[in-house]
């Protein structure tokens, strides 16, 4: 921003504009959603047993899923590029990608905190 000097009506001299503000740290994401996230996409390619999704920690929705993605044959290994996930306070929201040979694709989940405990709401791999 441009400031007159006093005194010399026709010389201004800049002012630096504020510096932002510092950047909170980030908090930490829970290990039980990484986890939660791990089981059902190893489920969902065939590396673990349907049985893994317990209805304790995984809602029907995401075991009906993964369970429609096994029938159809989906059982390719596939390799984890990214996972990010976004935290609110009592949930979380996942979202990544994953390469299968030489596709890639995209997955999504919703998981929520109740009494202390992780539970995975929703969870969908994108064909």
């Amino acid at each position: 921003m441009l400031v007159p000097i006093p005194g010399f009506a026709h010389l201004l001299y800049l002012v630096p504009d504020p510096l932002p503000q510092a950047i909170h740290a980030r908090t930490e994401v829970p290990r039980e959603v990484s986890v939660l996230v791990r089981v059902a996409l190893d489920s969902a390619f065939g590396l673990r047993p349907i049985a893994h999704l317990t209805p304790k920690l995984f809602d029907a929705p995401v075991r009906a899923h993964v369970s429609a993605r096994r029938r159809l044959g989906f059982t390719e290994s596939a390799d984890l590029l990214s996972c990010h996930v976004q935290l609110g306070e009592k949930s979380a929201e996942v979202c990544g990608s994953i390469s299968m040979g030489v596709r890639r694709t995209a997955y999504a989940a919703r998981l929520a905190e109740s009494g202390g405990m992780w539970r995975m709401l929703n969870f969908r791999v994108l064909s």
